[in-house]
C-alpha cells in the first residue's frame, strides 16, 4: 500500500532568532529604501530564510511595518515607565532618546502613522501612559496647578519628531553624545525652560479667571 506523500512545510530551527532576524532586515530596509520599498520577499532575503518561512511569521508587508512600529511604541513604554524608578531624569530621558537614534527607522514609522492619525489616539498604549504619568505628576503639587496634561502628552510625543530630525541632521555622528546633547536641553526645558530674562507673558483669559476663583 502507498503512502500519501507529505507536502514539505518549511521548517524554523530557532523561531524566536528567525523572527529577530527579520525584524533587523526590515528595519535596514526601510532605513535603505523607504517603507514604499519593502516587501515580505525582500526582507526574507535580506535576513537569509525562505519566503515560506518569512510567511509563517508575517502574513504581509503591512504586519512587518506594524511590527516595527509596535517594537519601538514598546520600548519607549519601557522608557517611560522608569519615571516611576529611582533613576535620576536624565538617565531617564537620555534612555529614550538614544533608542529614538539608534532606531530612527522604526521611530520614524511610528510617528509619521501618529502625525497622519491612523496610529495615535487615546487608546495607544504610550499615550494613555504619559498622559497617566503626566497626570500623576501634576496630582503631586509639583506642577502649576493649571497644567494642560493633554497639551503636554502631544509635545511629549513631538520630541520624538524633533530627535529624528536632529539625528538625521547629524547622521554619522556618535550616537551617545548628540543624545547626551538632547537630553541636557530637553531637561533645561522641562525644569527650567529658556527664558531668563524680561516679563513673564500675561494670562490670557481663562487663567485670569482661574486666578480670580482661586482667590474667591
Amino acid at each position: 500500500m502507498a503512502r500519501k506523500s507529505k507536502s514539505k512545510q518549511p521548517r524554523m530551527r530557532n523561531p524566536v532568532e528567525t523572527r529577530a532576524k527579520l525584524m533587523r532586515a526590515t528595519m535596514e530596509l526601510v532605513t535603505e529604501k523607504g517603507a514604499a520599498a519593502l516587501s515580505l520577499k525582500e526582507a526574507a532575503r535580506r535576513a537569509k530564510v525562505s519566503r515560506g518561512v518569512a510567511y509563517l511569521h508575517f502574513e504581509d508587508r503591512e504586519q512587518l511595518l506594524n511590527e516595527a512600529k509596535r517594537w519601538i511604541s514598546e520600548g519607549l513604554q519601557d522608557g517611560v515607565k522608569r519615571f516611576e524608578s529611582d533613576a535620576s531624569l536624565h538617565d531617564r530621558t537620555f534612555y529614550t532618546t538614544k533608542l529614538v537614534l539608534d532606531h530612527p527607522e522604526a521611530s520614524q514609522l511610528m510617528i509619521t502613522g501618529a502625525m497622519a492619525g491612523a496610529d495615535l489616539d487615546r487608546q495607544h498604549p504610550l499615550y494613555k501612559l504619559l498622559l497617566g504619568m503626566l497626570r500623576d505628576f501634576k496630582g503631586t503639587g509639583k506642577a502649576p496647578a493649571d497644567l494642560d496634561v493633554e497639551v503636554l502628552t502631544y509635545i511629549m510625543f513631538g520630541s520624538i519628531a524633533s530627535t529624528l530630525i536632529f539625528g538625521a541632521q547629524h547622521k554619522g555622528d556618535d550616537v551617545d553624545r548628540l543624545a547626551e546633547r538632547f537630553t541636557n536641553e530637553w531637561i533645561r526645558i522641562l525644569q527650567e525652560g529658556i527664558f531668563v530674562h524680561g516679563p513673564k507673558r500675561p494670562a490670557g483669559n481663562g487663567q485670569r479667571k482661574r486666578k480670580a476663583a482661586r482667590r474667591g
